[in-house]
């Protein structure tokens, strides 16, 4: 159970970013929700896209999972 958990602790990022990006799609689109900041004209859907993205892209940068960094001993193999 607890390595479950730890999983989940690891992968928490990309999964929030892919959920984010799909109610994004599903509820919005492009050009719905303007925003004026300045002289800047700022499109929330692209916004929302561009950090859904980053969530997701953060599994390439955290790495694998490692059950070591959780304190955890490595499942032994199975033959």
């Amino acid at each position: 159970m607890i390595r479950i958990l730890t999983k989940i602790h690891h992968y928490r990022l990309p999964v929030l970013g892919a959920c984010g990006a799909t109610i994004t799609i599903v509820l919005s689109g492009p050009g719905d929700s303007l925003r004026i900041v300045g002289p800047l004209s700022v499109d929330t859907f692209w916004l929302s896209l561009a950090v859904c993205g980053t969530l997701i892209l953060s599994a390439l940068v955290l790495g694998e999972y490692s059950p070591e960094d959780y304190g955890l001993e490595p499942q032994k193999q199975r033959r």
